[in-house]
């Protein structure tokens, strides 16, 4: 599995909004600037993360976006699945081949695998990053 630029660079966006506080509402141009990142990219990435519930936006001359709630309950598994969609190891484990079934012989390998992962990624939050 390869996550996309999408979740690289959501993390750090997300990094600005949790290094200025929960209740700071910071622009998209001053995390496009502090990033690096294209402004016009960011604005696709911040739709889904505000559809997921990640992020709120502040409108106003003080606007921009900040975190719906502390870095410590935002979790890396729910960043990703906002941006990448479900995680899966393979196509297997993502339900989109008819013919995987429980006589698979890899399949026990590929939903341990895939338990990790997600397990991993529920052990970790935003916090956890900055």
């Amino acid at each position: 599995m390869l996550f996309t630029t999408k979740t690289e660079y959501g993390l750090k966006a997300l990094g600005v909004l949790a290094k200025s506080g929960k209740n700071e509402a910071v622009s998209l141009a001053v995390i496009a600037r502090q990033t690096g990142l294209s402004l016009s990219y960011l604005e696709q990435i911040f739709a889904k993360l505000k559809i997921a519930g990640i992020i709120t936006s502040v409108k106003g001359v003080e606007g921009g976006y900040a975190l719906s709630r502390p870095a410590k309950a935002i979790g890396l598994l729910a960043i990703i699945q906002a941006l990448e969609g479900k995680t899966a190891v393979n196509n297997c484990m993502a339900g989109a081949r008819k013919s995987c079934s429980s006589k698979c012989l890899t399949r026990k390998v590929w939903e341990e695998i895939q338990n990790n992962l997600e397990k991993t990624l529920k052990k970790y939050s935003l916090k956890d990053l900055v």
